[in-house]
């Protein structure tokens, strides 16, 4: 029991890095920054949904705060023009709220709207009926609250702190390799051991292998570096390494020939398949190194040393394994090259940030 409560206190600690802490000051400070700005207006009595609409729209995942407080203004905005149109129609009361939930959300899914303005809208539409006095206007307070605190957030996601695109793609990235490279490893201690069970379970660590989560990141961040000012710059280097996470995701398929050989090499007995282990391991090296000339290096290997399988053995199951090792370091030759073309784009885009820091003459 002792030794537990440590574990949990670092595995809280760790979920509390410095890229979280800041995003903690930052939601803080536009809540803080948007009720003060609220305030000033005259006769707006309390904003307290401003600090509100600031936090919702930057407590998204990294990369969708922008758009997050965008979705939400516009959610506000449907909600309030529903439930002011419902109370000067038919005034305010119970039978109003449901037909105000039931028409916003409604409408909301009818164009396919993203959950936050559905909720937006049905939560925007019962606060307009709930709260209406005869002589007040909580629509009006309520759409410039969204704007002011929707505003800020938008600024801070987009202009201030974006989120870095290349480290949203980096993390999926670094997941997906890990996984891939680990099962094609425990192929080939499959094969080194004659284990056909262990290469069956290997099998399956491949075929479980999701790889959407890193085009979503792909996408999320080509999306990110075009509408964020300060991001666009990067654009040049996404490009060039969305080229090597495209081969990861394929070597990622590849690596199915890979693990199909090894079983049919064990369900025959081989006593070879010891020997197709090595190569299996250097095309799970290839792709587990981010360092461009390791990378190539141990694909050269691998592919060799399946070109060497061929030539000794004619067999369906080395033949497949080893088209499946060729054809995973052909994309980890790739990756290798795409990440050359990375870090000369990285080291020129730095070049031209100093010349831009030069004093002119």
């Amino acid at each position: 029991m002792s030794s537990r409560a440590p574990t949990s206190a670092r595995r809280t600690w760790r979920r509390l890095d410095r890229r979280v802490l800041g995003r903690i000051a930052q939601s803080a400070a536009a809540a803080g920054a948007s009720w003060e700005i609220a305030l000033q207006i005259p006769g707006h009595g309390q904003p307290f949904f401003a600090p509100i609409a600031a936090v919702i729209g930057l407590g998204a995942q990294r990369g969708r705060r922008g758009r997050q407080a965008i979705e939400m203004i516009i959610g506000v905005a449907i909600g309030i023009l529903v439930g002011a149109g419902l109370v000067e129609v038919a005034g305010a009361g119970a039978w109003q709220i449901v037909v105000a939930t039931v028409v916003t959300l409604a409408l909301a899914t009818a164009a396919a709207a993203p959950p936050v303005v559905r909720v937006q809208s049905a939560a925007s539409a019962i606060l307009i009926v709930a709260l209406h006095r005869p002589g007040s206007n909580p629509a009006l307070q309520r759409l410039v609250d969204a704007l002011i605190g929707g505003g800020l957030a938008i600024v801070l996601a987009r202009f201030l702190f974006p989120v870095d695109p290349l480290e949203l793609v980096r993390d999926e990235a670094r997941v997906l390799r890990e996984r891939f490279a680990d099962a094609v490893d425990e192929v080939g201690v499959a094969l080194a051991s004659r284990d056909r069970d262990q290469a069956a379970r290997a099998q399956e660590l491949i075929d479980g292998i999701d790889d959407r989560r890193l085009e979503d990141a792909l996408a999320l961040a080509r999306d990110v570096a075009r509408k964020a000012p300060r991001r666009r710059p990067l654009r040049r280097r996404l490009d060039a390494l969305g080229t090597a996470w495209h081969e990861l995701e394929l070597a990622a398929s590849d690596a199915r020939a890979i693990a199909a050989g090894a079983l049919r090499v064990l369900g025959d007995d081989s006593g070879d398949a010891p020997r197709l282990a090595p190569a299996v391991h250097s095309a799970a090296a290839a792709v587990r190194s981010i360092d461009p000339e390791r990378s190539r290096a141990a694909a050269e290997q691998a592919r060799d040393e399946a070109q060497r399988l061929l030539e000794l053995d004619g067999s369906l199951g080395t033949a497949v394994l080893a088209h499946g090792v060729i054809e995973v370091a052909e994309h980890a030759l790739r990756a290798a090259d795409a990440r050359e073309a990375d870090r000369r784009a990285a080291e020129e885009l730095e070049r031209r940030r100093l010349r831009a820091r030069l004093p002119t003459r």
